[in-house]
């Protein structure tokens, strides 16, 4: 299917030049099989369990970009620096009920009374929200499990046409809550400024299915709860007035069926919701593709505008007018770059209709974009009239970068092997990379900026530099940050159909679950096509291989060539290979390239860090690092997932896991799989990623001698960031006048070792004792993510062992622990630490230490 070299660059105007125009037709993506349109005075009542049904009245999805009043404003790209965004977020009205029957049918009448109703804060779980501190429920039963979907079903063909109202098992959770619906009012007004133009209103997250209503009017619904669902409201608002706005949402819809995550299944309206307005004439989307010449020196942007005219007039003499903003590292300040601006004329427009125009920026010597050196740029488009007059600004970061998989001879190839390799920049990359999913300890599945941010700069104090969005598309401001900050992506569709697993019984097979696998696809990547970060695509997770993949890669590949598509349950349908949770002598002998694999591979789940795992990190990474042929892989997974609940007696607070809240069937502690804790303190396994991760090799050659050698395993950037010491260390204690800073000529560029002597010597050191010596990468500059002195990378080198070293009973002191029974127990007690163990279990019963009880009661190990 791909031959000798494949360069993921976008075919639509490949050929363009600078001021060039060129008419393509109706939008790129100009309808979607699914998406429903037109005025309805109610619903049917049976959207939420029709598969082929997917929205009514909501946009067709676009990239992720604001309306501005001006460039200036347009130079900040975040929509808090917009005149023409509003959020919504706060308190509004909420009642729940556990099933449809009983949920207040007419509450989006504006005359129906709320008043009675609990004010809530919009995001929110209401599962989590509702949790009180003496253990009782107030909003439903939070519900763990892993493979399973939380109603009746069975993994049989045709299974799902019996829906998710089905009578499960009298001590499932479902059986009582068979599906909870959350009634959610609010009132809003539209700011005067905003007269004469279009208003829309926007839903980041809302799991999983919802109707909504303006001023009691039926405006529409909208399933995929991880997408933005976006809806044209001005007809239905008052002008000058408040205005009534219902949401009805239902925990389960057939949407439940492909959105089996291993998570807590958490309803509500948990991303933002916002006000967004434009002119009547108006850039509905844009893409921004870049590209870099054979040397990846100069560099491109292909941007593909989609304008739409809403008006009733013909629109006509319009163009767009692009400009470029440099950015500086790390931050959002831009400059302006000369000489690249582009401008294309719109062809002329009837009223609601949309036209697509292309252009090329070419920039001479840009700095491009990586997770080593994440440069970006400001796009800024003005849509202007036939007198020149702005319309509309809106802006996007990008980032000069191009993803390619090519066939390369051995003598190109850093091992020497000839091979089929996975590039950015030109260069064969390592993703060290984790999965996350969205979650809060205490707000479940509503994450704030700032938690999004410290977990980046969590990511990369522990060098991890890779993502796999699992398995979802983020919120924008997650897209953001990892342009900002340099973190690789694996952007994928919101499909999981774990349930029905990957024979005869997958939903990938059945063509009435088409449109929606299609359908989260192209909105997954109109919505984030212009972030350099995301440099690969996913299909999905665990949902089986059939016929509707293949429609969902075809489509993705009508939109977007620059970037390549990975699906971890069908490899012969897209352009790379993964699996999950190989075993390292598998991985071993893959590596080498002889296997019948589609290469480049990608691990896109291993080192499962339940427990104490993650041990045996270093051996995956010893064969990964030996050849091109693994670009990397993505460990199981980032944070667990555990909520906060109170112990009925106690009231104490403690982290959660599936079972906790009574819920039923569940899967226990698999919830908690993570480098961090819920609460985001590393455990243990996140310092071995740390160590295993980092971007630098150190290794003894001749250690008598003092000899080492230093490898810079980066792609793009020296270690001039750092400040690289070393020591000798004695029986655990550094020693005095032995250590040294190794200057910056003896490190070593991108990809290259340098060997070097350190001033050790070894004739002198005590036969009695052991030695070691420590390297250190520390930060000699403040970093984002971390302050100046930060050892961001370090090794340590065995230099000799104690000789003659005497027995340890010889040298111990203090006196002998004392042994007794209390009952069932064996009791041993010692200098400041007294331990129990349960003779019938064999566990440990209780532990204390120092005074303090370190396990409680029956709770250990």
């Amino acid at each position: 299917m791909l031959r000798n070299s494949v360069i993921f660059s976008t075919i639509l105007a490949s050929l363009l030049s600078l001021d060039t125009t060129v008419t393509i037709g109706q939008t790129i993506t100009s309808s979607i099989d699914g998406f429903q349109y037109g005025a309805t005075t109610a619903p049917k009542g049976n959207e939420w369990e029709s598969p082929q049904l997917l929205s009514l009245n909501k946009e067709l999805p676009h990239a992720s970009f604001f309306s501005f009043q001006n460039v200036e404003s347009a130079r900040k790209v975040l929509p808090e620096h917009s005149n023409y965004w509003l959020s919504l977020n706060g308190s509004w009205k909420f009642n729940w009920v556990k099933t449809p029957e009983e949920r207040p049918k007419d509450f989006y009448d504006p005359n129906y009374n709320v008043g009675a109703w609990e004010s809530v804060p919009v995001p929110m779980s209401w599962n989590i929200y509702g949790i009180q501190k003496d253990g009782s429920l107030k909003y439903g039963v939070p519900i763990y499990t892993n493979q399973r979907v939380i109603f009746h079903h069975q993994v049989k063909v045709d299974d799902w046409r019996g829906g998710v109202m089905r009578t499960p098992a009298q001590d499932w959770t479902t059986y009582v809550y068979r599906n909870e619906v959350g009634s959610y009012r609010r009132n809003f007004t539209v700011p005067t400024h905003w007269d004469g133009r279009e208003v829309f209103i926007n839903f980041d997250g809302v799991d999983s299915f919802f109707y909504l209503w303006i001023n009691g009017k039926y405006v529409g619904f909208s399933k995929n709860s991880r997408n933005v669902a976006s809806f044209n409201i001005s007809p239905y608002l008052k002008k000058g007035a408040e205005n009534v706005l219902a949401v009805e949402v239902y925990r389960s819809s057939d949407a439940s069926f492909l959105e089996d995550q291993d998570m807590f299944r958490l309803p509500g309206i948990f991303r933002d919701v916002s006000l967004t307005s434009t002119p009547k004439v108006q850039i509905r989307d844009l893409a921004a593709i870049p590209d870099l010449d054979s040397n990846y020196e100069n560099g491109s942007l292909k941007i593909t505008s989609t304008v739409r005219n809403l008006g009733n007039k013909k629109a006509e003499g319009y163009k767009v007018v692009y400009s470029l903003y440099k950015n500086k590292l790390y931050s959002d300040e831009n400059t302006l770059v000369d000489q690249t601006e582009a401008s294309s004329a719109v062809p002329a427009l009837d009223g609601q209709i949309s036209n697509s125009i292309a252009a090329t920026l070419n920039v001479k010597n840009q700095d491009k974009w990586s997770a080593e050196l994440p440069y970006r740029y400001t796009l800024v488009a003005e849509l202007k009239d036939k007198k020149n007059k702005t319309v509309e600004t809106i802006s996007t970061y990008v980032g000069f970068r191009k993803v390619e998989i090519k066939d390369t001879k051995a003598a190109d190839d850093e091992f020497g092997l000839a091979g089929r390799y996975y590039y950015v920049n030109g260069k064969t990359v390592k993703l060290k990379g984790v999965n996350r999913h969205e979650t809060n300890p205490e707000h479940g599945k509503v994450v704030t900026r700032e938690q999004m941010e410290a977990e980046v700069k969590l990511m990369k104090r522990a060098n991890i530099n890779h993502v796999r969005n699992s398995h979802y598309p983020e919120p924008a401001y997650w897209y953001y940050l990892c342009d900002k900050y340099g973190i690789y992506l694996e952007d994928e569709a919101n499909i999981e159909s774990h349930e029905y697993y990957y024979g005869k019984e997958s939903l990938s097979h059945v063509p009435e679950w088409k449109n929606a696998h299609v359908a989260r696809n192209i909105e997954m990547v109109h919505s984030t096509i212009n972030h350099p970060a995301v440099v690969i695509w996913s299909l999905g997770n665990e949902a089986g291989p059939g016929d509707n993949f293949v429609a969902a890669y075809q489509a993705i590949k009508k939109i977007d060539t620059s970037r390549p598509v990975q699906y971890e349950r069908n490899n012969t349908i897209v352009d790379m290979g993964s699996n999950q949770y190989p075993s390292i002598d598998w991985v071993r002998g893959a590596v080498k390239g002889t296997y019948k694999l589609k290469y480049p591979f990608h691990i896109s789940e291993y080192s499962h860090s339940m427990g104490n795992a993650v041990g045996n990190l270093i051996d995956y990474w010893e064969a990964i690092e030996s050849t091109n042929f693994f670009m990397g892989g993505a460990i199981w997974d980032w944070i667990d997932q555990a909520m906060y609940y109170y112990d009925k007696k106690t009231g104490e607070r403690f982290l959660a896991y599936g079972g906790d809240f009574g819920d039923k069937p569940n899967d226990g502690t698999f919830v908690n799989n993570g480098l961090i804790f819920a609460d985001m303190k590393p455990k243990p396994q996140y310092f071995e990623v740390k160590k295993v991760y980092q971007n630098a090799g150190v290794k003894a050659v001749d250690i008598q001698q003092g000899k080492i050698e230093l490898f810079n395993k980066n792609y793009f950037k020296d270690l001039s960031d750092y400040q690289v010491q070393w020591s000798l260390y004695k029986d655990g204690v550094e020693v005095k006048n032995s250590a040294g800073t190794i200057s910056a000529a003896d490190l070593p560029t991108a990809r290259q070792r340098k060997q070097l002597i350190l001033p050790i010597n070894y004739a002198q050191l005590d036969a009695g004792s052991e030695y070691f010596v420590k390297v250190q990468f520390i930060l000699n500059t403040d970093r984002p993510w971390a302050a100046k002195g930060f050892v961001q990378m370090e090794e340590q080198l065995f230099v000799k062992a104690a000789e003659n070293k005497p027995l340890i009973s010889s040298v111990a002191q203090g006196a002998a622990p004392l042994l007794s029974k209390e009952g069932d127990l064996q009791v041993v007690k010692g200098d400041q630490f007294i331990a129990k163990f349960d003779n019938k279990t064999g566990s440990i019963y209780n532990l204390t230490y120092g005074g303090k009880q370190v396990i409680r009661d029956g709770e250990g190990p």
